[in-house]
């Protein structure tokens, strides 16, 4: 079973490598280096802390990220200890710096997906803008080589389950009624 996802994984990833153009791959490192990090999802936690009715939902951004670093980033990645396919077959291909952690899961998708779940639950009128992006940047990760679709759909789903287990815990902490 494990081969034949392994085989799956490799054919998807060569569809890809057969789609680059100068174009593409710029746009694609572009939107993969604002992931870079959490940073994308930081600038968007960044607003909310500036009025108090909105704090709550810039905190809980916060905390979703950090317990997807600490679920994927820190633990999962080091268990399964998955060599990133640019280090592998793909290396002729690599459009980026060769990241240096293991592949299993896609960090910058955990995170993406993580914002995407808080946003979706306390912000419905604007959660397609970062759905999509957090797509985009799960795209991203695929079209530059540097983790395998499963590592992209695992990220998908911790990043969900991250998101949806921090709401109800930022919601319990009563930091939010200091005035600032």
């Amino acid at each position: 079973m494990r081969k034949r996802i392994q085989a799956w994984d490799d054919r998807m990833l060569m569809r890809f490598a057969r789609q680059h153009t100068p174009l593409m791959n710029r746009i694609m490192i572009m939107i993969t280096t604002t992931g870079d990090n959490g940073f994308i999802w930081f600038a968007l936690a960044a607003p909310f802390f500036l009025m108090n009715k909105w704090r709550l939902m810039g905190f809980t951004i916060l905390a979703a990220l950090g317990i997807a670093s600490l679920t994927g980033e820190i633990t999962i990645k080091h268990i399964v200890k998955r060599v990133r396919p640019c280090n592998k077959a793909f290396e002729d291909y690599l459009l980026i710096e060769n990241p240096p952690h293991y592949s299993f899961p896609s960090g910058h998708t955990t995170a993406s997906f993580a914002v995407a779940a808080v946003m979706t639950v306390m912000c419905p009128l604007f959660c397609l803008p970062v759905i999509l992006y957090a797509a985009l940047i799960a795209l991203s990760r695929l079209y530059l080589l540097v983790h395998y679709p499963t590592d992209v759909i695992a990220g998908v789903l911790i990043g969900l389950i991250c998101g949806f287990i921090t709401i109800p815990i930022a919601q319990s902490i009563p930091l939010f009624t200091i005035q600032f």
